[in-house]
């Protein structure tokens, strides 16, 4: 089991995110993870850095841990520009890049207050937001594709193509992250995870696409993971999970991150 890190970049500011990044990369972290949002209320933090802009600095500060952000919300952005700023990260990563995607809240979350403040209306069914999110699949598939149309032929072409991992809490979701992507991601404690992992990897054998597949799960993070001892790890492990991704949430422990080198290397 693989074990990532994950910050809020909203209150581990630049350049403690770029330390943050630097440490985990030395420690033995597989993925270092930001966010995509576009106020810091929901991340409990004064504002918060575009995604992007914070993944490109982040990319060229470290050489061998991957990077990506756990996720970008497919609402924030036209799916040209997030294929064209995913290919670009991919560049300045050197084939580091993984892009963490999310179909985005209902009108009524606590997480759509940010959209709404400037203007944009989240669509208001859960459907509609899936279709959000496979018209993004869609357009990134176009854009990259080695035979995609002369009108795209000058964009920017990621190599290799970054992989691709969704972040889910319904079965729905997870059948799309299973057919079409890399990766599922869950919330470790949500009440049905192991349901939903399990149509995620039930879509991915179906797909009869040969393609990587991860299974993962976030948590805050908990050095007692690391160590190898908690009970939590004998029960995701049962899920199908290989990887966990370790949130630290209201700041970086620099400590902790060096520590975890013992458990990693």
């Amino acid at each position: 089991m693989r074990f990532d890190l994950q910050i809020n970049p909203g209150t581990a500011i630049w350049p403690i995110a770029r330390d943050a990044a630097i440490a985990a990369e030395a420690a033995g972290f597989k993925t270092f993870w930001t966010v995509d949002h576009l106020a810091g209320d929901v991340m409990q933090a004064p504002d918060m850095p575009e995604c992007f802009t914070l993944l490109g600095a982040l990319a060229s500060a470290t050489k061998t841990i991957e990077i990506g952000p756990l996720v970008v919300n497919v609402g924030n952005r036209h799916p040209g520009l997030l294929a064209n700023s995913a290919a670009t990260m991919q560049q300045i990563s050197g084939g580091r890049f993984v892009l963490g995607l999310g179909a985005g809240s209902s009108p009524n979350s606590p997480f759509a207050a940010e959209r709404l403040a400037i203007g944009v209306t989240p669509p208001a069914t859960i459907s509609e937001r899936h279709a959000v999110l496979t018209n993004a699949l869609d357009v990134m598939q176009e854009m990259w594709s080695p035979n995609r149309r002369v009108e795209l032929a000058k964009f920017p072409m990621p190599n290799p193509r970054p992989q691709i991992i969704v972040g889910v809490n319904s079965v729905a979701l997870a059948r799309i992250a299973g057919a079409r992507t890399n990766g599922v991601n869950i919330r470790a404690s949500h009440e049905r995870a192991g349901e939903i992992l399990a149509a995620a990897q039930d879509a991915h054998k179906s797909s009869g696409i040969n393609k990587p597949f991860t299974v993962s799960v976030w948590e805050h993070y908990d050095e007692a993971l690391l160590r190898g001892d908690d009970p939590r790890l004998a029960t995701w492990r049962t899920w199908g999970v290989d990887r966990v991704i370790l949130l630290m949430f209201k700041s970086v422990d620099f400590a902790a991150i060096d520590r975890a080198a013992k458990y990693l290397r």
